[in-house]
């Protein structure tokens, strides 16, 4: 065969079979594992506790969602924003947040995706069965930046992944630069449930993304002295009341937490300190994408007078349509009414 006749036919077999010639490359997951593909897994599930959290970090990469296969639950119990991220997202398999590894290697996965906290009861025995895992965190801004990178390099989107933490650590950056010299108010985050008709409060670990939250927005953490832990810590009314917060943040993933809050406000500890958390689909203060709405709009409510022209409705608009690309008359629609009262400008 002449050389040209050669470098024709081995052209034609890269076009119709680009993964024989695609570079091995690795990916290093939150846990410091190290994984290595031929090509960019084209069938992932996001399973376990958290889903919606790798949901949310998974489909800012354009192109990601067409190779999600299996996707665990999606409504934390205010709503499912999934569909307005994945039009197709009715054709995949929905798996049960206590899922078992069968029903994960069942779909013949290529990679799962877990939140970290899912190794022990689902990551390893996928592992052992030779379903490869990557981990993400997520807890924390610099953990967030650091799980973009790694869905960065697992897609093959290097310049994707700079672009969003890009995005995110300029508007956090401006808002620290902002509150620099404010006075910190104290601030205290608390998630609320209601059992066996007995109030329950908990506050999150020193270390998660709520403190980071509040400390960027120019608060004071109230609870800080609680310690690290690794998980939401009950707290009783009179521990809230001696910590004596400026502003009480009330935090509740499966209700309305302004329906919250308004029952809450008449108690004599919280009266005129409690402030619902913003959510729409989902709540605005964890290690959700949506955390850097979050920081916005605490920093706006604490330091009123910094922020003059901070407005949250075009920060929400940006962050939709910029970030997943949905249109302006579906945020309108939407989305915005489900914040509409806590961005609103007094």
């Amino acid at each position: 065969m002449r050389p040209r006749a050669a470098l024709a036919a081995v052209l034609l077999v890269a076009a119709l079979a680009p993964e024989l010639f695609a570079a091995p490359y690795a990916v290093s997951d939150t846990l410091g594992r190290t994984l290595v593909f031929q090509k960019v897994p084209e069938r992932i599930v996001l399973a376990g506790k958290g889903t919606l959290l790798l949901v949310d970090a998974v489909y800012l990469f354009p192109g990601a969602g067409a190779r999600v296969v299996g996707v665990g639950a999606t409504d934390q119990g205010l709503g499912d924003f999934f569909p307005f991220i994945d039009a197709r997202g009715k054709a995949k398999a929905r798996l049960a947040n206590s899922v078992g590894p069968e029903q994960v290697a069942a779909i013949a996965p290529d990679l799962v995706i877990l939140k970290s906290y899912n190794r022990e009861k689902l990551g390893n025995a996928l592992e052992t069965v030779g379903v490869p895992v990557l981990y993400l965190d997520l807890e924390s801004p610099e953990k967030f930046y650091a799980d973009i990178a790694t869905l960065g390099a697992l897609f093959q989107q290097a310049d994707r992944a700079r672009m969003v933490t890009d995005w995110y650590r300029g508007r956090a950056d401006a808002v620290a630069r902002s509150v620099a010299g404010a006075p910190r108010p104290p601030v205290l985050v608390v998630q609320y449930s209601a059992r066996d008709g007995q109030n329950a409060f908990t506050v999150p670990p020193a270390g998660w993304i709520q403190t980071a939250i509040v400390e960027t927005a120019g608060g004071a953490v109230a609870w800080k002295e609680a310690g690290p832990g690794d998980g939401w810590k009950k707290i009783g009314i009179e521990q809230l009341a001696a910590w004596d917060p400026r502003y009480v943040l009330i935090v509740s993933y499966q209700e309305a937490s302004a329906a919250v809050a308004d029952r809450l406000a008449t108690s004599a500890t919280l009266k005129g300190i409690i402030l619902p958390f913003p959510a729409d689909f989902h709540s605005w203060d964890q290690p959700d994408s949506r955390w850097i709405l979050g920081l916005e709009w605490l920093a706006v409510t604490l330091h009123p007078d910094v922020f003059p022209a901070m407005d949250m409705r075009g920060e929400v608009t940006a962050f939709y349509s910029q970030l997943y690309g949905i249109d302006g008359a579906t945020i309108e629609r939407e989305i915005l009414p489900r914040v509409a009262g806590a961005i609103a400008r007094k």
